[in-house]
């Protein structure tokens, strides 16, 4: 299977802080892999290494090019959530989505948000695809309320929306079913099964570990900033390093 993210050598420090110690790992293409470890063990900061947010020491390969010294916002083909929600408090859900749009180079959102005349094809299609996406995470009744507005659930699944509305060949989730009700659970499963099926990448970090295990196809394992686990998330939820990383003890059986 080929991969679509490389990640190799990658360390990153505070001060006198070692956040993460020669990471390396990789996203096999069309899988979903869970990027998993206790509080603090270095996950978010991977994460903003891989969508430019964070300086680092390594290698990040994406689809088999370095993309290491790139700009954040020329990282195209990844799209991202935040563990603490990043929404405009500005702008409705509707409006929200159509941003996403925007990392594509699609039309101009002002045309539409605004009501002004003329708009063209690129921002008919702008509205279709908001429209396709909002009605698919259930959140098309709320398109005209103000995103900063919604329960933390929902601002997580429009901040998934906007994600997806950039058309990204890697999604990367942090945390995005933290605070979601067992419905809106469910709808995220759901939709990260499709988006699997249809050949889509997934990088997730999540704490809910029963979730991790009936989505994701790998995992890598990190613990205080250091690799401890690589391989598939059977052999991890089982790995008695993995248990003693989250429990501070093994279990043995009796």
């Amino acid at each position: 299977m080929n991969n679509i993210l490389d990640v190799s050598g990658v360390s990153v420090r505070f001060g006198g802080l070692t956040a993460l110690d020669d990471v390396g790992f990789s996203v096999p293409q069309g899988a979903v892999t869970a990027l998993i470890g206790p509080n603090g063990a270095g996950k978010t900061t991977c994460f903003n290494v891989l969508s430019g947010l964070q300086r680092s020491s390594g290698v990040v390969a994406f689809n088999g090019k370095d993309i290491s010294a790139v700009p954040a916002h020329r990282r195209v083909g990844l799209g991202r959530t935040f563990q603490i929600v990043q929404l405009f408090g500005g702008m409705t859900v509707e409006q929200s989505v159509m941003v996403g749009c925007q990392r594509r180079g699609k039309g101009n959102i002002l045309s539409i948000g605004l009501g002004l005349p003329g708009v063209g094809r690129a921002e008919a299609e702008i509205a279709e695809r908001t429209r396709d996406i909002l009605q698919r995470l259930g959140l098309w009744r709320a398109k005209d309320r103000l995103a900063s507005d919604l329960p933390l659930g929902q601002q997580r699944l429009v901040e998934l929306a906007r994600a997806l509305a950039s058309e990204p060949t890697l999604l990367m989730l942090d945390e995005a079913a933290s605070g979601l009700s067992p419905g809106e659970l469910e709808l995220l499963e759901a939709q990260i099964c499709m988006l699997k099926g249809q050949g889509m990448s997934i990088l997730m970090v999540e704490h809910n570990m029963r979730f991790v295990g009936r989505v994701s196809d790998y995992m890598t394992v990190l613990n205080f900033g250091k690799v401890i686990f690589k391989g598939t998330s059977t052999d991890g939820l089982k790995s008695s390093a993995v248990v003693t990383a989250y429990l501070g003890k093994p279990i043995h059986n009796a």
